[in-house]
């Protein structure tokens, strides 16, 4: 269910980006897909583990959060799906002109 947002917004833009670039022209229409696309960032800051109520926060004890966060199984899984999604995701057919 996660992974099949890109492409439900592969199917989307293929018809939106022609409709943009005839309005908008090119400037205009990377502009508005780069708007989009910056909504990723708030979705992006949900991924973060949400403290406990009631526990105090302990300092890891096995290294930076990056190299924690290599052993943290869903975040393994999410980022193994999503490496599979742009392996077999071709940008220039849908986005292309």
């Amino acid at each position: 269910l996660v992974v099949s947002g890109a492409s439900v917004s592969g199917l989307a833009l293929g018809p939106l980006v022609p409709l943009l670039l005839d309005t908008y022209g090119w400037r205009g229409a990377l502009l508005l897909l780069a708007a989009v696309s910056f909504n990723l960032v708030a979705a992006g800051a949900l991924l973060r583990p949400l403290p406990v109520p009631g526990e105090s926060p302990v300092p890891p004890r096995d290294g930076p959060g990056s190299i924690r966060l290599l052993r943290h199984g869903p975040f393994l899984r999410y980022a193994l799906a999503f490496v599979l999604v742009d392996v077999g995701y071709y940008v220039p057919f849908v986005h292309g002109e």
